[in-house]
């Protein structure tokens, strides 16, 4: 199996979209869907979903019409199918019919192992679908983005982006096409490059108000700051959950490069990460850590149900973490 990028995957007898990263696949189907039309408008489209499945379904689509169009199937839930058209696909695999695009998305779990293995072993072609996590792999997406639509985007401005908006792929997705919209000129007009500050135009009043932002305040010290834009984003409709979950993250990576010998590359962090992290780890020490990351933990636990006022105990969580600071 030869795992392939879902913005060049080709039309193949049978793919697997394999991960828990919705958009990616999604777009890896789509892509699939528009080459499959591209190469033949007559292509007949079958999915299927749990109630269109039935024994022999798999055989029925992929049999070849009175009017010969080729087929396009997709079976969108594999983890969840029913064994019966888990042996069907087995039996599909080592002759799949011509004219076929039988596309298989697998969301993750152990659950069809053996057909995953047999994939594996025909060397079938596999988009990775996993979650996008660092930093530089959400700005490496971001500009694919900006590159598909043939515009270019400065490295300031795609760390912005991806700052504002990375918890999120989707919605970097969709801000990044918006922002390639707002920006495009007139027919016969060159495009120019997308900056930092057409991001913050974009992005004012919500970059000051986002849950990492409330962390990077509080990592500063800077109390009464970290506190108004807590009450920002809790006015905004802010989850206490995800808050803590920002700041917690912010923590650790805090912790990580305090460690001894601790780099950028070691870490899997961008360069400027790291910097930013390092000049702010300057103001801290072990004990302060601890105690920091202890108030993060008693927090967390609250919000999730073991507190009685959630909002309260996000924001006891601000004024620990600036205290254990100051504390040293």
């Amino acid at each position: 199996m030869s795992d392939v990028q879902w913005h060049s995957v080709a039309l193949a007898p049978v793919v697997l979209v394999h991960g828990t990263e919705q958009l990616i696949a999604d777009r890896a189907v789509q892509r699939l869907r528009d080459l499959a039309r591209e190469q033949n408008p007559e292509v007949a489209v079958h999915q299927l979903t749990a109630e269109t499945i039935a024994p022999g379904i798999l055989t029925q689509v992929t049999s070849p019409s009175l009017f010969g169009e080729p087929r396009f199937v997709v079976i969108p839930e594999l983890q969840a199918a029913p064994e019966a058209l888990i042996g069907e696909v087995l039996d599909y695999l080592p002759q799949p019919e011509p004219d076929v695009t039988l596309v298989l998305v697998h969301r993750g779990g152990n659950r069809g192992k053996k057909l995953l293995d047999a994939l594996k072993k025909a060397g079938v072609p596999r988009v990775d679908a996993s979650p996008v996590k660092r930093a530089a792999d959400k700005q490496a997406f971001v500009a694919a983005e900006f590159a598909r639509a043939q515009r270019r985007i400065q490295p300031d401005a795609l760390t912005a982006l991806v700052d504002a908006f990375g918890t999120d792929l989707a919605e970097l997705a969709a801000i990044s096409r918006q922002l390639i919209e707002d920006t495009t000129p007139d027919a016969g007009q060159q495009a120019p490059q997308v900056t930092a500050q057409d991001v913050h135009g974009l992005t004012a009043g919500r970059v000051e108000s986002t849950a990492f932002a409330v962390a990077d305040a509080a990592i500063a010290g800077r109390e009464q700051e970290a506190l108004q834009l807590l009450q920002q984003a809790q006015l905004a409709g802010a989850d206490p959950v995800p808050i803590v979950a920002a700041v917690a993250s912010k923590m650790r990576s805090l912790a990580k490069v305090c460690a001894p010998g601790a780099t950028a590359r070691s870490l899997g962090m961008p360069d400027w990460m790291a910097r930013n992290l390092q000049r702010e780890a300057r103001a801290w020490n072990d004990r302060a850590l601890a105690r920091a990351i202890e108030t993060v933990a008693r927090a967390d636990h609250e919000v999730k149900g073991a507190g009685r006022d959630p909002q309260w105990s996000v924001q006891r969580m601000v004024m620990g973490i600036c205290r254990a600071r100051r504390a040293g």
